[in-house]
């Protein structure tokens, strides 16, 4: 007697159902997927791990865009060819 699995879809492919996702916000630091998060931040979690964090005051439900980590506060500002002087020099 021989056991065959070949028969879920055919060619021996098993089909998973496609995963549901939702933004949070953190509402703590916590890590996520074992990668660390900062609160405040918002991220797209599956709709599973999302509820969980929701139910224990970790996250929040929110719709927003996820911000970015890093600006760079310099953008916008004018150049300057004028030299700074230091405390030293009158």
């Amino acid at each position: 007697m021989t056991l065959t699995t070949n028969s879920f879809n055919g060619n021996g492919a098993e089909k998973s159902a496609p995963l549901k996702t939702m933004k949070i916000k953190l509402l703590r630091n916590t890590r996520i997927d074992g990668k660390f998060a900062e609160s405040g931040s918002i991220v797209e979690i599956d709709d599973k791990d999302g509820n969980y964090l929701i139910a224990n005051n970790i996250a929040e439900a929110t719709t927003g865009k996820a911000k970015s980590k890093k600006s760079n506060k310099s953008d916008g500002l004018d150049v300057s060819d004028q030299k700074v002087g230091t405390r030293n020099e009158s």
